[in-house]
């Protein structure tokens, strides 16, 4: 039992309460609760809800004794219930109605499983093919979307989805239950009128069901359409069985309504006929249709109906809103009725107010429409997915993109979290204090001027931004202005940046003061993009731009080992984040030291202070970059634990799994960094740390070639040495025969044909031909061959020291050693450019306007100059590497 001032009273408000009902589970179960019962309550939006809530579901179940006993053996699974029971009582009632819908909550594979369109689809045909009467048809449907509504809620409150893929969950599931509606109601209708054949009604969703972007809460914006020339009776009969498919969606049965009809978008809006032909639809848009609804049919999908209809539809789509030009007196009819609707909304309206989500979904369109004819990439409907295309086509710097990503994904996030409250379809935040802390806690947030924090700072960066690039004001003359100027392109980028900070005035007068604090402003926004909405979140980093001292030498992994072990999660997210913008920035600018070896040494201290935190007993060794000490800025960290005595094991497993959990909630608040771990024995499949005895064991009864191979590159990060002496061992414990030889390279000839589309074969820094890979496996494949002459045993140093061994051992000659050398560091400096200027991952650009850029970061004349010292380059280390594997099999 548990008594009463047992547990934290800041768990829950009403402790006598709580108390009385923790006491009613126990006897429900037959035992005392476990003292970490409660825990689980920890964090909960409302846990005094969340408790109530679920002694009535357990109420409701068969067996409740059966349900608790599961819930209290698998706590991960409970939390997930027990958030959902504090977060919306809509959804916590459809579960009391349907209790045993929390099998899908207590079975991990059901719950992973993201609905897609077909799968509802099938699943629901199954349901009408055994409904019993049109009504009965009607309700099984409603089912269907409680019982996928609720693993999409629970993982969405989890984080365990992102919002983008919750949003697509949800709009699947619309599509599906829309279709499997639309067939419901049309074999009703056609049974009562012998009508033959499939419904001859299109069905179109327009708004965010067309994006596939739907809320929660969210309205479905519907039009119908039907072939031309059927005549009256036709479309009276047409109009008719959509009236009746309306109030199938909308009607209230007993497990409430499917989905409230917005239909005010088809032509001529509530005034117009609920039903046009086809023909119909093309002559109003192409005659009639104002500027914003052209906009809104931008995001317009044909959901069901006639495969010639739907066609038609994308073609009409096509042709009216990507036309060559967007005059500019249509453009300021769009500006003008969206500053109307702005002028009528209120500071809390998420949606529509300055900054809001609106904004976001305007500006995207207004590109559309001026880029669409000449671009069909942008063409596409989801918003997020626009935007990534904008700034791939470079029409949107990457700091542009990604601040307007990140605020439409926080401003929808926050309008989810409204709706899901009450089920309401509402945009505003609410007033009472009580339910702010409330939405705080559902976006994982301890109070709300946390989150009022954030939603300012992301409403200013998108109002900037939406003014900078489609209102650009005539130049006043201030600072501010003058910035602009000098910036021309960068212009908005930079203002973003800088207008999100307090006292923006002060930056920017300081900026025309110092020429070359510009110059520093300029360098970063022009070759490191990728930094600056790191920047933009840190006011000292952006100080010591400004100020020339971020090119002062500083130890940025010091910023870590500083922090105390049982700091903030969040805290050290946001150091390690820091810390690695601080020397990134340092390197753009200055280039005096190896940003691979800082970015490994800055992992080390992160990997090492999460050790620590946890009093982990297994030893942490560094695999391939990693372990080499050569991270680009997307790279992972390849590791391989181990655990020195066999008894430890199991204890060893445990606290691996709380470590990789830990370092999965930090990459969730903003550390770019994973770890992979596929490179340990046996792979994804293997236990995730081995004893010292099991590795020796393994080695010398399974171990393959190439994982001895991809041991070679190993490092100590957390440990005794006993670890990384066995490892070095292991790798280095067979000689590198021609058949052994051969194995290696048939599986590096494997990567190369399946990881390499074929137009990237020559762009491709890491892979690729002549890539960073050839020297790495060319000065291994040496190093197993000679490991004595190479020294390769005794420790691991730096490729171009490595290198330097085999030019030592007379492996390579001292014109090869300059040029591998060489080639190495140019490779290494291509691919952290890449990064830097956010372009795709280790690939050349083919793209004129981003090759170009690429040369100007590092600083030559133009993209044809980068690419002739490029295609050098890779001929070289090709020719070396072939010339080294003859030698090899010598």
């Amino acid at each position: 039992m548990i008594k009463k001032g047992a547990m934290s009273t800041s768990i829950f408000a009403d402790e006598t309460s709580a108390t009385r009902s923790l006491n009613h589970l126990a006897t429900v179960l037959g035992e005392p609760l476990p003292d970490t019962f409660p825990n689980l309550f920890q964090g909960n939006a409302d846990a005094d809800l969340a408790l109530t809530n679920l002694g009535r579901w357990l109420a409701a179940t068969a067996n409740p004794h059966l349900h608790l006993s599961q819930l209290v053996s698998v706590p991960q699974l409970a939390r997930l219930l027990i958030n959902l029971f504090g977060a919306s009582q809509p959804i916590t009632d459809s579960l009391i109605q349907n209790p045993e819908l929390a099998s899908l909550v207590l079975e991990p594979y059901e719950l992973e499983r993201l609905p897609t369109r077909d799968a509802v689809v099938r699943e629901g045909g199954s349901m009408l093919a055994t409904s019993t009467s049109h009504s009965h048809a009607l309700d099984r449907l409603r089912f269907l979307k409680q019982r996928w509504t609720l693993p999409i809620v629970i993982n969405d409150l989890a984080g365990n989805w992102p919002e983008e893929s919750v949003w697509q969950a949800i709009s699947d599931l619309a599509e599906g239950l829309i279709t499997l509606t639309a067939q419901a109601v049309w074999t009703e209708f056609a049974k009562q009128k012998g009508l033959q054949g499939d419904c001859p009604v299109l069905i179109v969703g327009f708004g965010k069901l067309g994006g596939r972007e739907l809320n929660f809460s969210s309205d479905i914006d519907l039009a119908y359409a039907v072939p031309d020339g059927m005549g009256e009776v036709f479309e009276s009969e047409a109009t008719r069985f959509c009236e009746l498919l309306g109030r199938a969606f909308s009607d209230r049965m007993g497990r409430g309504s499917l989905y409230r009809v917005d239909l005010r978008l088809r032509p001529y809006g509530n005034s117009g006929p609920l039903v046009a032909s086809m023909r119909s639809f093309e002559a109003y848009y192409k005659l009639y249709a104002e500027q914003w609804e052209v906009q809104a049919l931008i995001r317009s999908k044909p959901i069901v109906g006639p495969p010639e209809l739907q066609q038609r539809w994308l073609s009409m789509r096509t042709e009216r809103c990507f036309r060559p030009q967007l005059s500019e007196p249509e453009l300021e009819a769009m500006l003008a009725m969206k500053t109307r609707i702005e002028e009528r909304s209120d500071s809390d309206d998420l949606k529509r107010g300055a900054g809001g989500i609106r904004d976001v979904e305007f500006l995207v369109q207004a590109l559309q429409l001026i880029h669409g004819y000449k671009l069909p990439s942008l063409q596409v409907a989801p918003t997020l997915e626009v935007l990534r295309e904008l700034e791939d086509q470079g029409i949107l710097d990457h700091p542009v993109a990604s601040s307007l990503e990140k605020g439409y994904v926080f401003l929808r996030q926050l309008e989810h979290r409204c709706q899901l409250v009450g089920d309401r379809q509402t945009h505003s935040i609410p007033a009472d204090p009580a339910a702010r802390t409330r939405l705080a806690k559902l976006l994982g947030r301890s109070t709300w001027p946390e989150v009022d924090g954030e939603l300012e700072a992301h409403r200013r960066t998108i109002q900037t931004l939406y003014k900078s690039i489609l209102r650009p004001e005539p130049s006043a003359g201030s600072d501010r202005d003058q910035i602009a100027e000098r910036l021309e392109g960068l212009a908005p980028s930079a203002l973003q940046w800088f207008d999100s900070l307090p006292s923006p005035d002060a930056f920017y007068a300081s900026l025309i003061e110092n020429r070359d604090s510009l110059d520093r402003v300029e360098k970063i926004a022009r070759s490191a993009p990728r930094l600056v909405n790191d920047l933009k979140e840190s006011i000292g980093l952006t100080e010591m731009l400004v100020s020339g001292e971020i090119e002062e030498e500083v130890d940025s992994a010091a910023m870590i080992h500083r922090l105390a072990l049982g700091c903030p999660i969040k805290q050290l997210a946001e150091a390690f984040v820091r810390a690695r913008c601080h020397l990134m920035a340092r390197w753009v600018l200055s280039q005096d030291f190896d940003p691979g070896e800082a970015i490994a040494d800055l992992t080390d201290a992160l990997i090492i202070h999460c050790a620590k935190r946890l009093l982990v007993r297994f030893d942490i060794v560094g695999l391939g970059s990693y372990g080499g000490r050569e991270m680009g800025i997307d790279s992972d960290a390849d590791l391989f634990l181990l655990v020195e005595k066999t008894e430890w094991q199991s204890e060893a497993e445990s606290q691996a799994q709380q470590f990789l959990s830990l370092l999965s909630q930090l990459k969730r608040v903003g550390v770019p960094i994973g770890v992979d771990l596929r490179l340990r024995p046996d792979g994804g499949k293997g236990m995730l740390v081995r004893s010292l005895e099991a590795l020796g064991t393994y080695e010398l009864s399974g171990m393959e070639m190439w994982e001895r191979f991809a041991l070679g590159q190993a490092r100590e990060i957390f440990g005794g040495d006993r670890a990384i002496e066995t490892v070095r061992k292991v790798a280095f414990a067979q000689p590198l025969t021609p058949e052994r030889l051969r194995e290696l390279l048939a599986m590096k000839k494997r990567v190369e044909t399946e990881r390499i589309k074929p137009q990237h074969l020559r762009r491709e820094v890491k892979i690729g031909f002549g890539g960073l890979n050839d020297v790495e496996w060319l000065v291994h494949l040496f190093e197993m061959r000679y490991p004595t002459a190479t020294h390769a045993p005794e420790a691991l140093v730096s490729m171009s020291v490595r290198i330097q061994n085999l030019g030592n051992a007379g492996l390579l000659n001292a014109v090869e050693v300059q040029q591998l050398q060489h080639a190495h560091r140019h490779l290494i400096e291509v691919r952290l450019r890449l990064g830097l200027l956010s372009l795709e991952k280790d690939v050349i650009p083919e793209n004129p306007d981003k090759l170009d850029r690429l040369a100007d970061s590092m600083d030559l004349s133009s993209g044809n100059d980068f690419l002739a010292l490029h295609e050098r380059v890779i001929e070289t280390v090709r020719a070396i590497y072939i010339q080294g594997l003859e030698r090899l099999k010598a």
